[in-house]
C-alpha cells in the first residue's frame, strides 16, 4: 500500500533510492524537549505495556470523548507517567476546550487527530510559555489505542491523537532486514556515508527496544517509530469500534502536511467532539453507584494556573500542532515548518504520526519529532531498502500543523 506520506525518490549515483530521513531523534532526543519519568522506587509508573483494563482503584482518572454520530471511546490516563500532559488533557476537557472542535485529520493504520483550535492543525496564538516538553517512560509506547498529546518543534499543548494502527509490527524483521543491507557489500557501496550512518543508527535504535514492547507490537500493532516524539498519557479501553468507524471515513485534501505528500487526510464531512467528560475515582471524595460500577467523580478545583480565559491561544494564532507523518518526520526541509520536524513533502502538523507500520514490518517506520508525526511505512519487499525515518523541524507538529 502506499505511503500515508509519500516518500520521495532520490537518484544517487544512477542508483534510485527510497530515502526516508533517520528518525534517530527519537530515541536521542534533545533534553529540553524530553522529559523521562522514571519507575524505579516507589510506587510503579502505570502505563500501556502491561495489559491496560477498567479498574475502581483510588486515583484512577478516566476520559470520555463523545464524537457526535460516533459514538463513545474511553481512555485510561497515566497521570503517573505523563503528569505533565494528564494535567493540561484534563484541564482542557473540564473547561470545554474540546467541545465542538473536530477531528481534522484520519488516516488509516496510522492516527486520528484533534483539538486544534482552528480544526487546521494550528494550535493558535500560544505563548511558548504554554508548550509542555514531551514526556517519555519504559511502559508507555504508541500501541494500538494509545491517547498521547501531539507535539511541535515547541512542545506539547492542547492536540492528541489515537493509535488506530492494529497491523501487526515485526520490529525483528525489519532489524534482520536492514542488517542483511548493511551487510551487502554491493548494497553498501552505493550509499553515501552520512546515509549509512543514518541506517546504522535506526538499526541500533531498533535493537534498543526491550523484547516484551516489541513482542507487543507484534501482537497488537501500533506505530514504534512515533515512540520518543510525542507524549503517550493514555489508553483506550472501549470504543475500538468507535474508533474504527472514524478512521473508515472518506478523506479529502485540506490538510497541507498531507497535501504536500499528495494524501488526503480531511474528513469530507466533520467529525465533531461533542464534549470529553473526565472521570476521577478517588477515595476522598464522594462515591455515586451507577448500573456500571461505584466510581467517585470530583471535580477539578479552580488553581488559577497558566491556562485561563487571558491566556487562551486566539483562531489568529498560526501555530500548528500536527502529528507528522513518517515522511514528515523524515524530511529534514519540510521538517522545520512542523512541530514534530516534518519533510519537504510532508510538513509537520500539530501532532501527526508517521506512515502506517503495516509496512513497516519490512521496512523502517518514520520519525515522527517535528511539530508534525507522520505515519511510518514498513518496507513492502525484502529486495528493497529499508527506509530510514528522520524528526520533523517544520512548525507543525507531526500531529501538529502551525
Amino acid at each position: 500500500m502506499p505511503l500515508p506520506h509519500g516518500r520521495r525518490d532520490i537518484t544517487r549515483d544512477g542508483v534510485k533510492m527510497q530515502n526516508i530521513l533517520k528518525k534517530a531523534a527519537a530515541f536521542v532526543a534533545a533534553a529540553v524537549m524530553i522529559v523521562t519519568v522514571s519507575s524505579c522506587g516507589g510506587d510503579a509508573v502505570i502505563g500501556n505495556l502491561g495489559e491496560v483494563k477498567r479498574e475502581e482503584n483510588a486515583n484512577e482518572i478516566y476520559a470520555v470523548i463523545s464524537v457526535r454520530d460516533f459514538g463513545d471511546m474511553t481512555a485510561k490516563l497515566f497521570p503517573g507517567a505523563a503528569p505533565n500532559a494528564v494535567e493540561r488533557f484534563t484541564e482542557n476537557a473540564e473547561r470545554g476546550y474540546y467541545d465542538g472542535t473536530t477531528i481534522h485529520r484520519i488516516i488509516q493504520d496510522y492516527v486520528i487527530q484533534g483539538g486544534s483550535l482552528n480544526g487546521d492543525g494550528s494550535d493558535g496564538n500560544v505563548p511558548d510559555s504554554l508548550y509542555l516538553p514531551v514526556e517519555t517512560t519504559n511502559v508507555t509506547y504508541n500501541f494500538y489505542g494509545a491517547l498521547c498529546l501531539a507535539a511541535s518543534k515547541k512542545g506539547c499543548y492542547s492536540q492528541f491523537y489515537i493509535v488506530n494502527n492494529h497491523v501487526p509490527q515485526d520490529i525483528d524483521g525489519v532489524i534482520t532486514k536492514l542488517s542483511e543491507q548493511l551487510a551487502d557489500e554491493a548494497f553498501s557501496a552505493r550509499l553515501l556515508e552520512e546515509d549509512k550512518k543514518k541506517y546504522q543508527e535506526y538499526l541500533d535504535k531498533l535493537k534498543a527496544i526491550p523484547e516484551e514492547v516489541k513482542e507487543k507490537y507484534k501482537r497488537v500493532g501500533g506505530l514504534y517509530d512515533l515512540d520518543g516524539t510525542s507524549t503517550v498519557f493514555g489508553q483506550l479501553i472501549d470504543g475500538f469500534d468507535v474508533l474504527k468507524a472514524i478512521s473508515s471515513v472518506e478523506v479529502v485534501s485540506g490538510n497541507k502536511s498531507d497535501d504536500k505528500a499528495g494524501m488526503p487526510s480531511k474528513p469530507l464531512d466533520s467529525v465533531i467532539i461533542d464534549h470529553v467528560e473526565i472521570i476521577r475515582i478517588d477515595s476522598a471524595v464522594t462515591e455515586e453507584t451507577t448500573e456500571e460500577t461505584k466510581k467517585t467523580v470530583k471535580s477539578k478545583p479552580n488553581t488559577g494556573d497558566e491556562i485561563n480565559a487571558e491566556t487562551l491561544p486566539t483562531a489568529e494564532s498560526a501555530e500548528d500542532t500536527t502529528v507528522l507523518s513518517d515522511e514528515e518526520t523524515t524530511s529534514g526541509e519540510g521538517a522545520e515548518d512542523t512541530g514534530t520536524a516534518q519533510q519537504e513533502d510532508t510538513p509537520a502538523e500539530t501532532a501527526e504520526p508517521a506512515e502506517t507500520q503495516s509496512e513497516a514490518a519490512e521496512q523502517t517506520p518514520a520519525e515522527s519529532a517535528g511539530t508534525q508525526s507522520e505515519v511510518t511505512e514498513q518496507p513492502q519487499d525484502t529486495e528493497e531498502m529499508v527506509e530510514i525515518v528522520e524528526s520533523y523541524d517544520d512548525e507543525e507538529v507531526v500531529i501538529i500543523e502551525e
